[in-house]
């Protein structure tokens, strides 16, 4: 089941490049037996029943009336959506393609899409129907909380911007390793989890997990994880967008806990610029932000947000001796792919690091996706406003080690949590 981890958008990415390596030392014509695993390791997990893409690829029938359209998409790099420039990082998600995995896929279709022998194709991966990281983690969630009550999503109008607030119930402390958010996907645009503690003020654990294009779930673990307070409420930060028929919401939240020791507290945290004021017509208005970190630290992933003028954006960690080093760098920014880039090797920043992000945003009428370069533009909700947003998470050694004997859950522990009427888990 982990390895299905490597299917996964913002999963473990593994290059295959032994097929690449055997059809062009060979000299044979290029068939569905040699793309296969790529699609298997890049593209299977959202082209499947069920999920965000429009189409199934999971087999060569599913294939085939679509090659050309795959032809296109990869050699012009659209497909699958990776947007770092890999000039500065190594990512353990990252899925995008070689240029020797791209070509391949061209000579298939070029060579005219052919099977090849059905014993070389091994069947498509399984998966499980709901969560995405059920696939990973190889199980289900611990526990599920809901929306309150469902939430009637209008036809027409304005796109709505809404806070729920979900009481956690808990009687003690958990320690999340994954979390996933699921919603409506034709009327949820996006929907932030954030913590909130039994006192009332925003936990140091921050963002706990988002849905948003392209990305449904957080993943810490099994190294580190996230910590949620007994009394702790969850707030849905929502993003409805009405498409033209009513739709009914009741979004929810799957928690993962841990089940064994870990080293790490995973914290979230972002660099913004809610004061910015992007004048009609400006090309490349730049916007930037900072933070230090008062505790030595590890980064360990970063996640840009932006609307739909939002061109660029850079992390950048200045050091205390003065030193820097880019870490992510996203130069063509796409506000329908929001990935979260997970980093191959944690960086270290001592105390007194800083966090550099800048951003540019466009708001020229050469922007396409610009939905009006004539106005000023400012911070706000609204896809039509902005956001400069530059979350990232980084991880600190638990000063007090957790206990594993304090992980281990009791039968019906959760009991108390009742799923709503009509639900999936009722």
């Amino acid at each position: 089941m982990k390895l299905i981890r490597a299917l996964i958008l913002c999963g473990l990415a593994i290059v295959i490049t032994v097929p690449v390596a055997q059809a062009q030392s060979a000299g044979k014509k290029v068939t569905y037996a040699d793309i296969q695993p790529i699609l298997k390791e890049n593209c299977m997990a959202c082209h499947r029943p069920g999920e965000i893409a429009p189409m199934s690829l999971l087999t060569y029938e599913e294939v085939r009336p679509w090659a050309r359209s795959v032809r296109k998409e990869v050699r012009r790099k659209s497909m699958p959506p990776w947007h770092a420039d890999p000039n500065y990082s190594e990512f353990r998600n990252d899925i995008s393609l070689s240029k020797e995995q791209i070509q391949l896929i061209i000579d298939w279709v070029d060579g005219g899409a052919q099977r090849g022998n059905p014993a070389d194709i091994p069947p498509p991966p399984e998966f499980v129907e709901g969560w995405q990281l059920t696939n990973i983690l190889g199980r289900e969630p611990d526990v599920i909380l809901h929306m309150q009550e469902e939430y009637a999503v209008p036809g027409t109008g304005e796109d709505l911007n809404l806070s729920f607030e979900i009481p956690t119930d808990f009687k003690r402390d958990y320690w999340v390793i994954a979390s996933e958010v699921r919603g409506n996907p034709r009327v949820v645009h996006h929907n932030t989890a954030t913590v909130r503690g039994p006192e009332g003020d925003r936990d140091r654990t921050g963002r706990l997990s988002s849905a948003v294009p392209g990305k449904l779930y957080d993943l810490f673990g099994p190294e580190a994880a996230k910590l949620i307070k007994a009394g702790s409420t969850i707030v849905f930060g929502m993003h409805y967008h009405p498409y033209g028929k009513v739709e009914k919401d009741r979004s929810k939240i799957g928690l993962w806990f841990a089940r064994d020791a870990f080293e790490y507290r995973m914290h979230s945290s972002v660099v913004a610029d809610p004061k910015l004021r992007i004048p009609p017509g400006q090309r490349a208005y730049l916007s930037a932000g900072e933070y230090t970190f008062d505790e030595d630290s590890e980064i360990t992933a970063m996640k840009p947000h932006m609307h739909y003028r939002g061109n660029d954006m850079e992390y950048k960690v200045v050091f205390p001796d003065g030193r820097e080093q880019i870490l992510l760098y996203v130069p063509e920014y796409d506000f329908n792919w929001q990935t979260n880039y997970e980093l191959k090797n944690p960086v270290f920043v001592p105390a007194g690091s800083k966090m550099i992000v800048t951003a540019h945003f466009d708001n020229s009428p050469t922007n396409p996706w610009n939905p009006d370069p004539e106005v000023e533009v400012r911070w706000g909700s609204d896809s039509r406003d902005e956001m400069m947003e530059g979350w990232f998470d980084f991880r600190r050694v638990l000063k007090e080690k957790v206990d594993p004997k304090d992980l281990v859950l009791k039968p019906g522990e959760f009991d108390h949590i009742k799923p709503p009427v009509g639900s999936d888990e009722e």
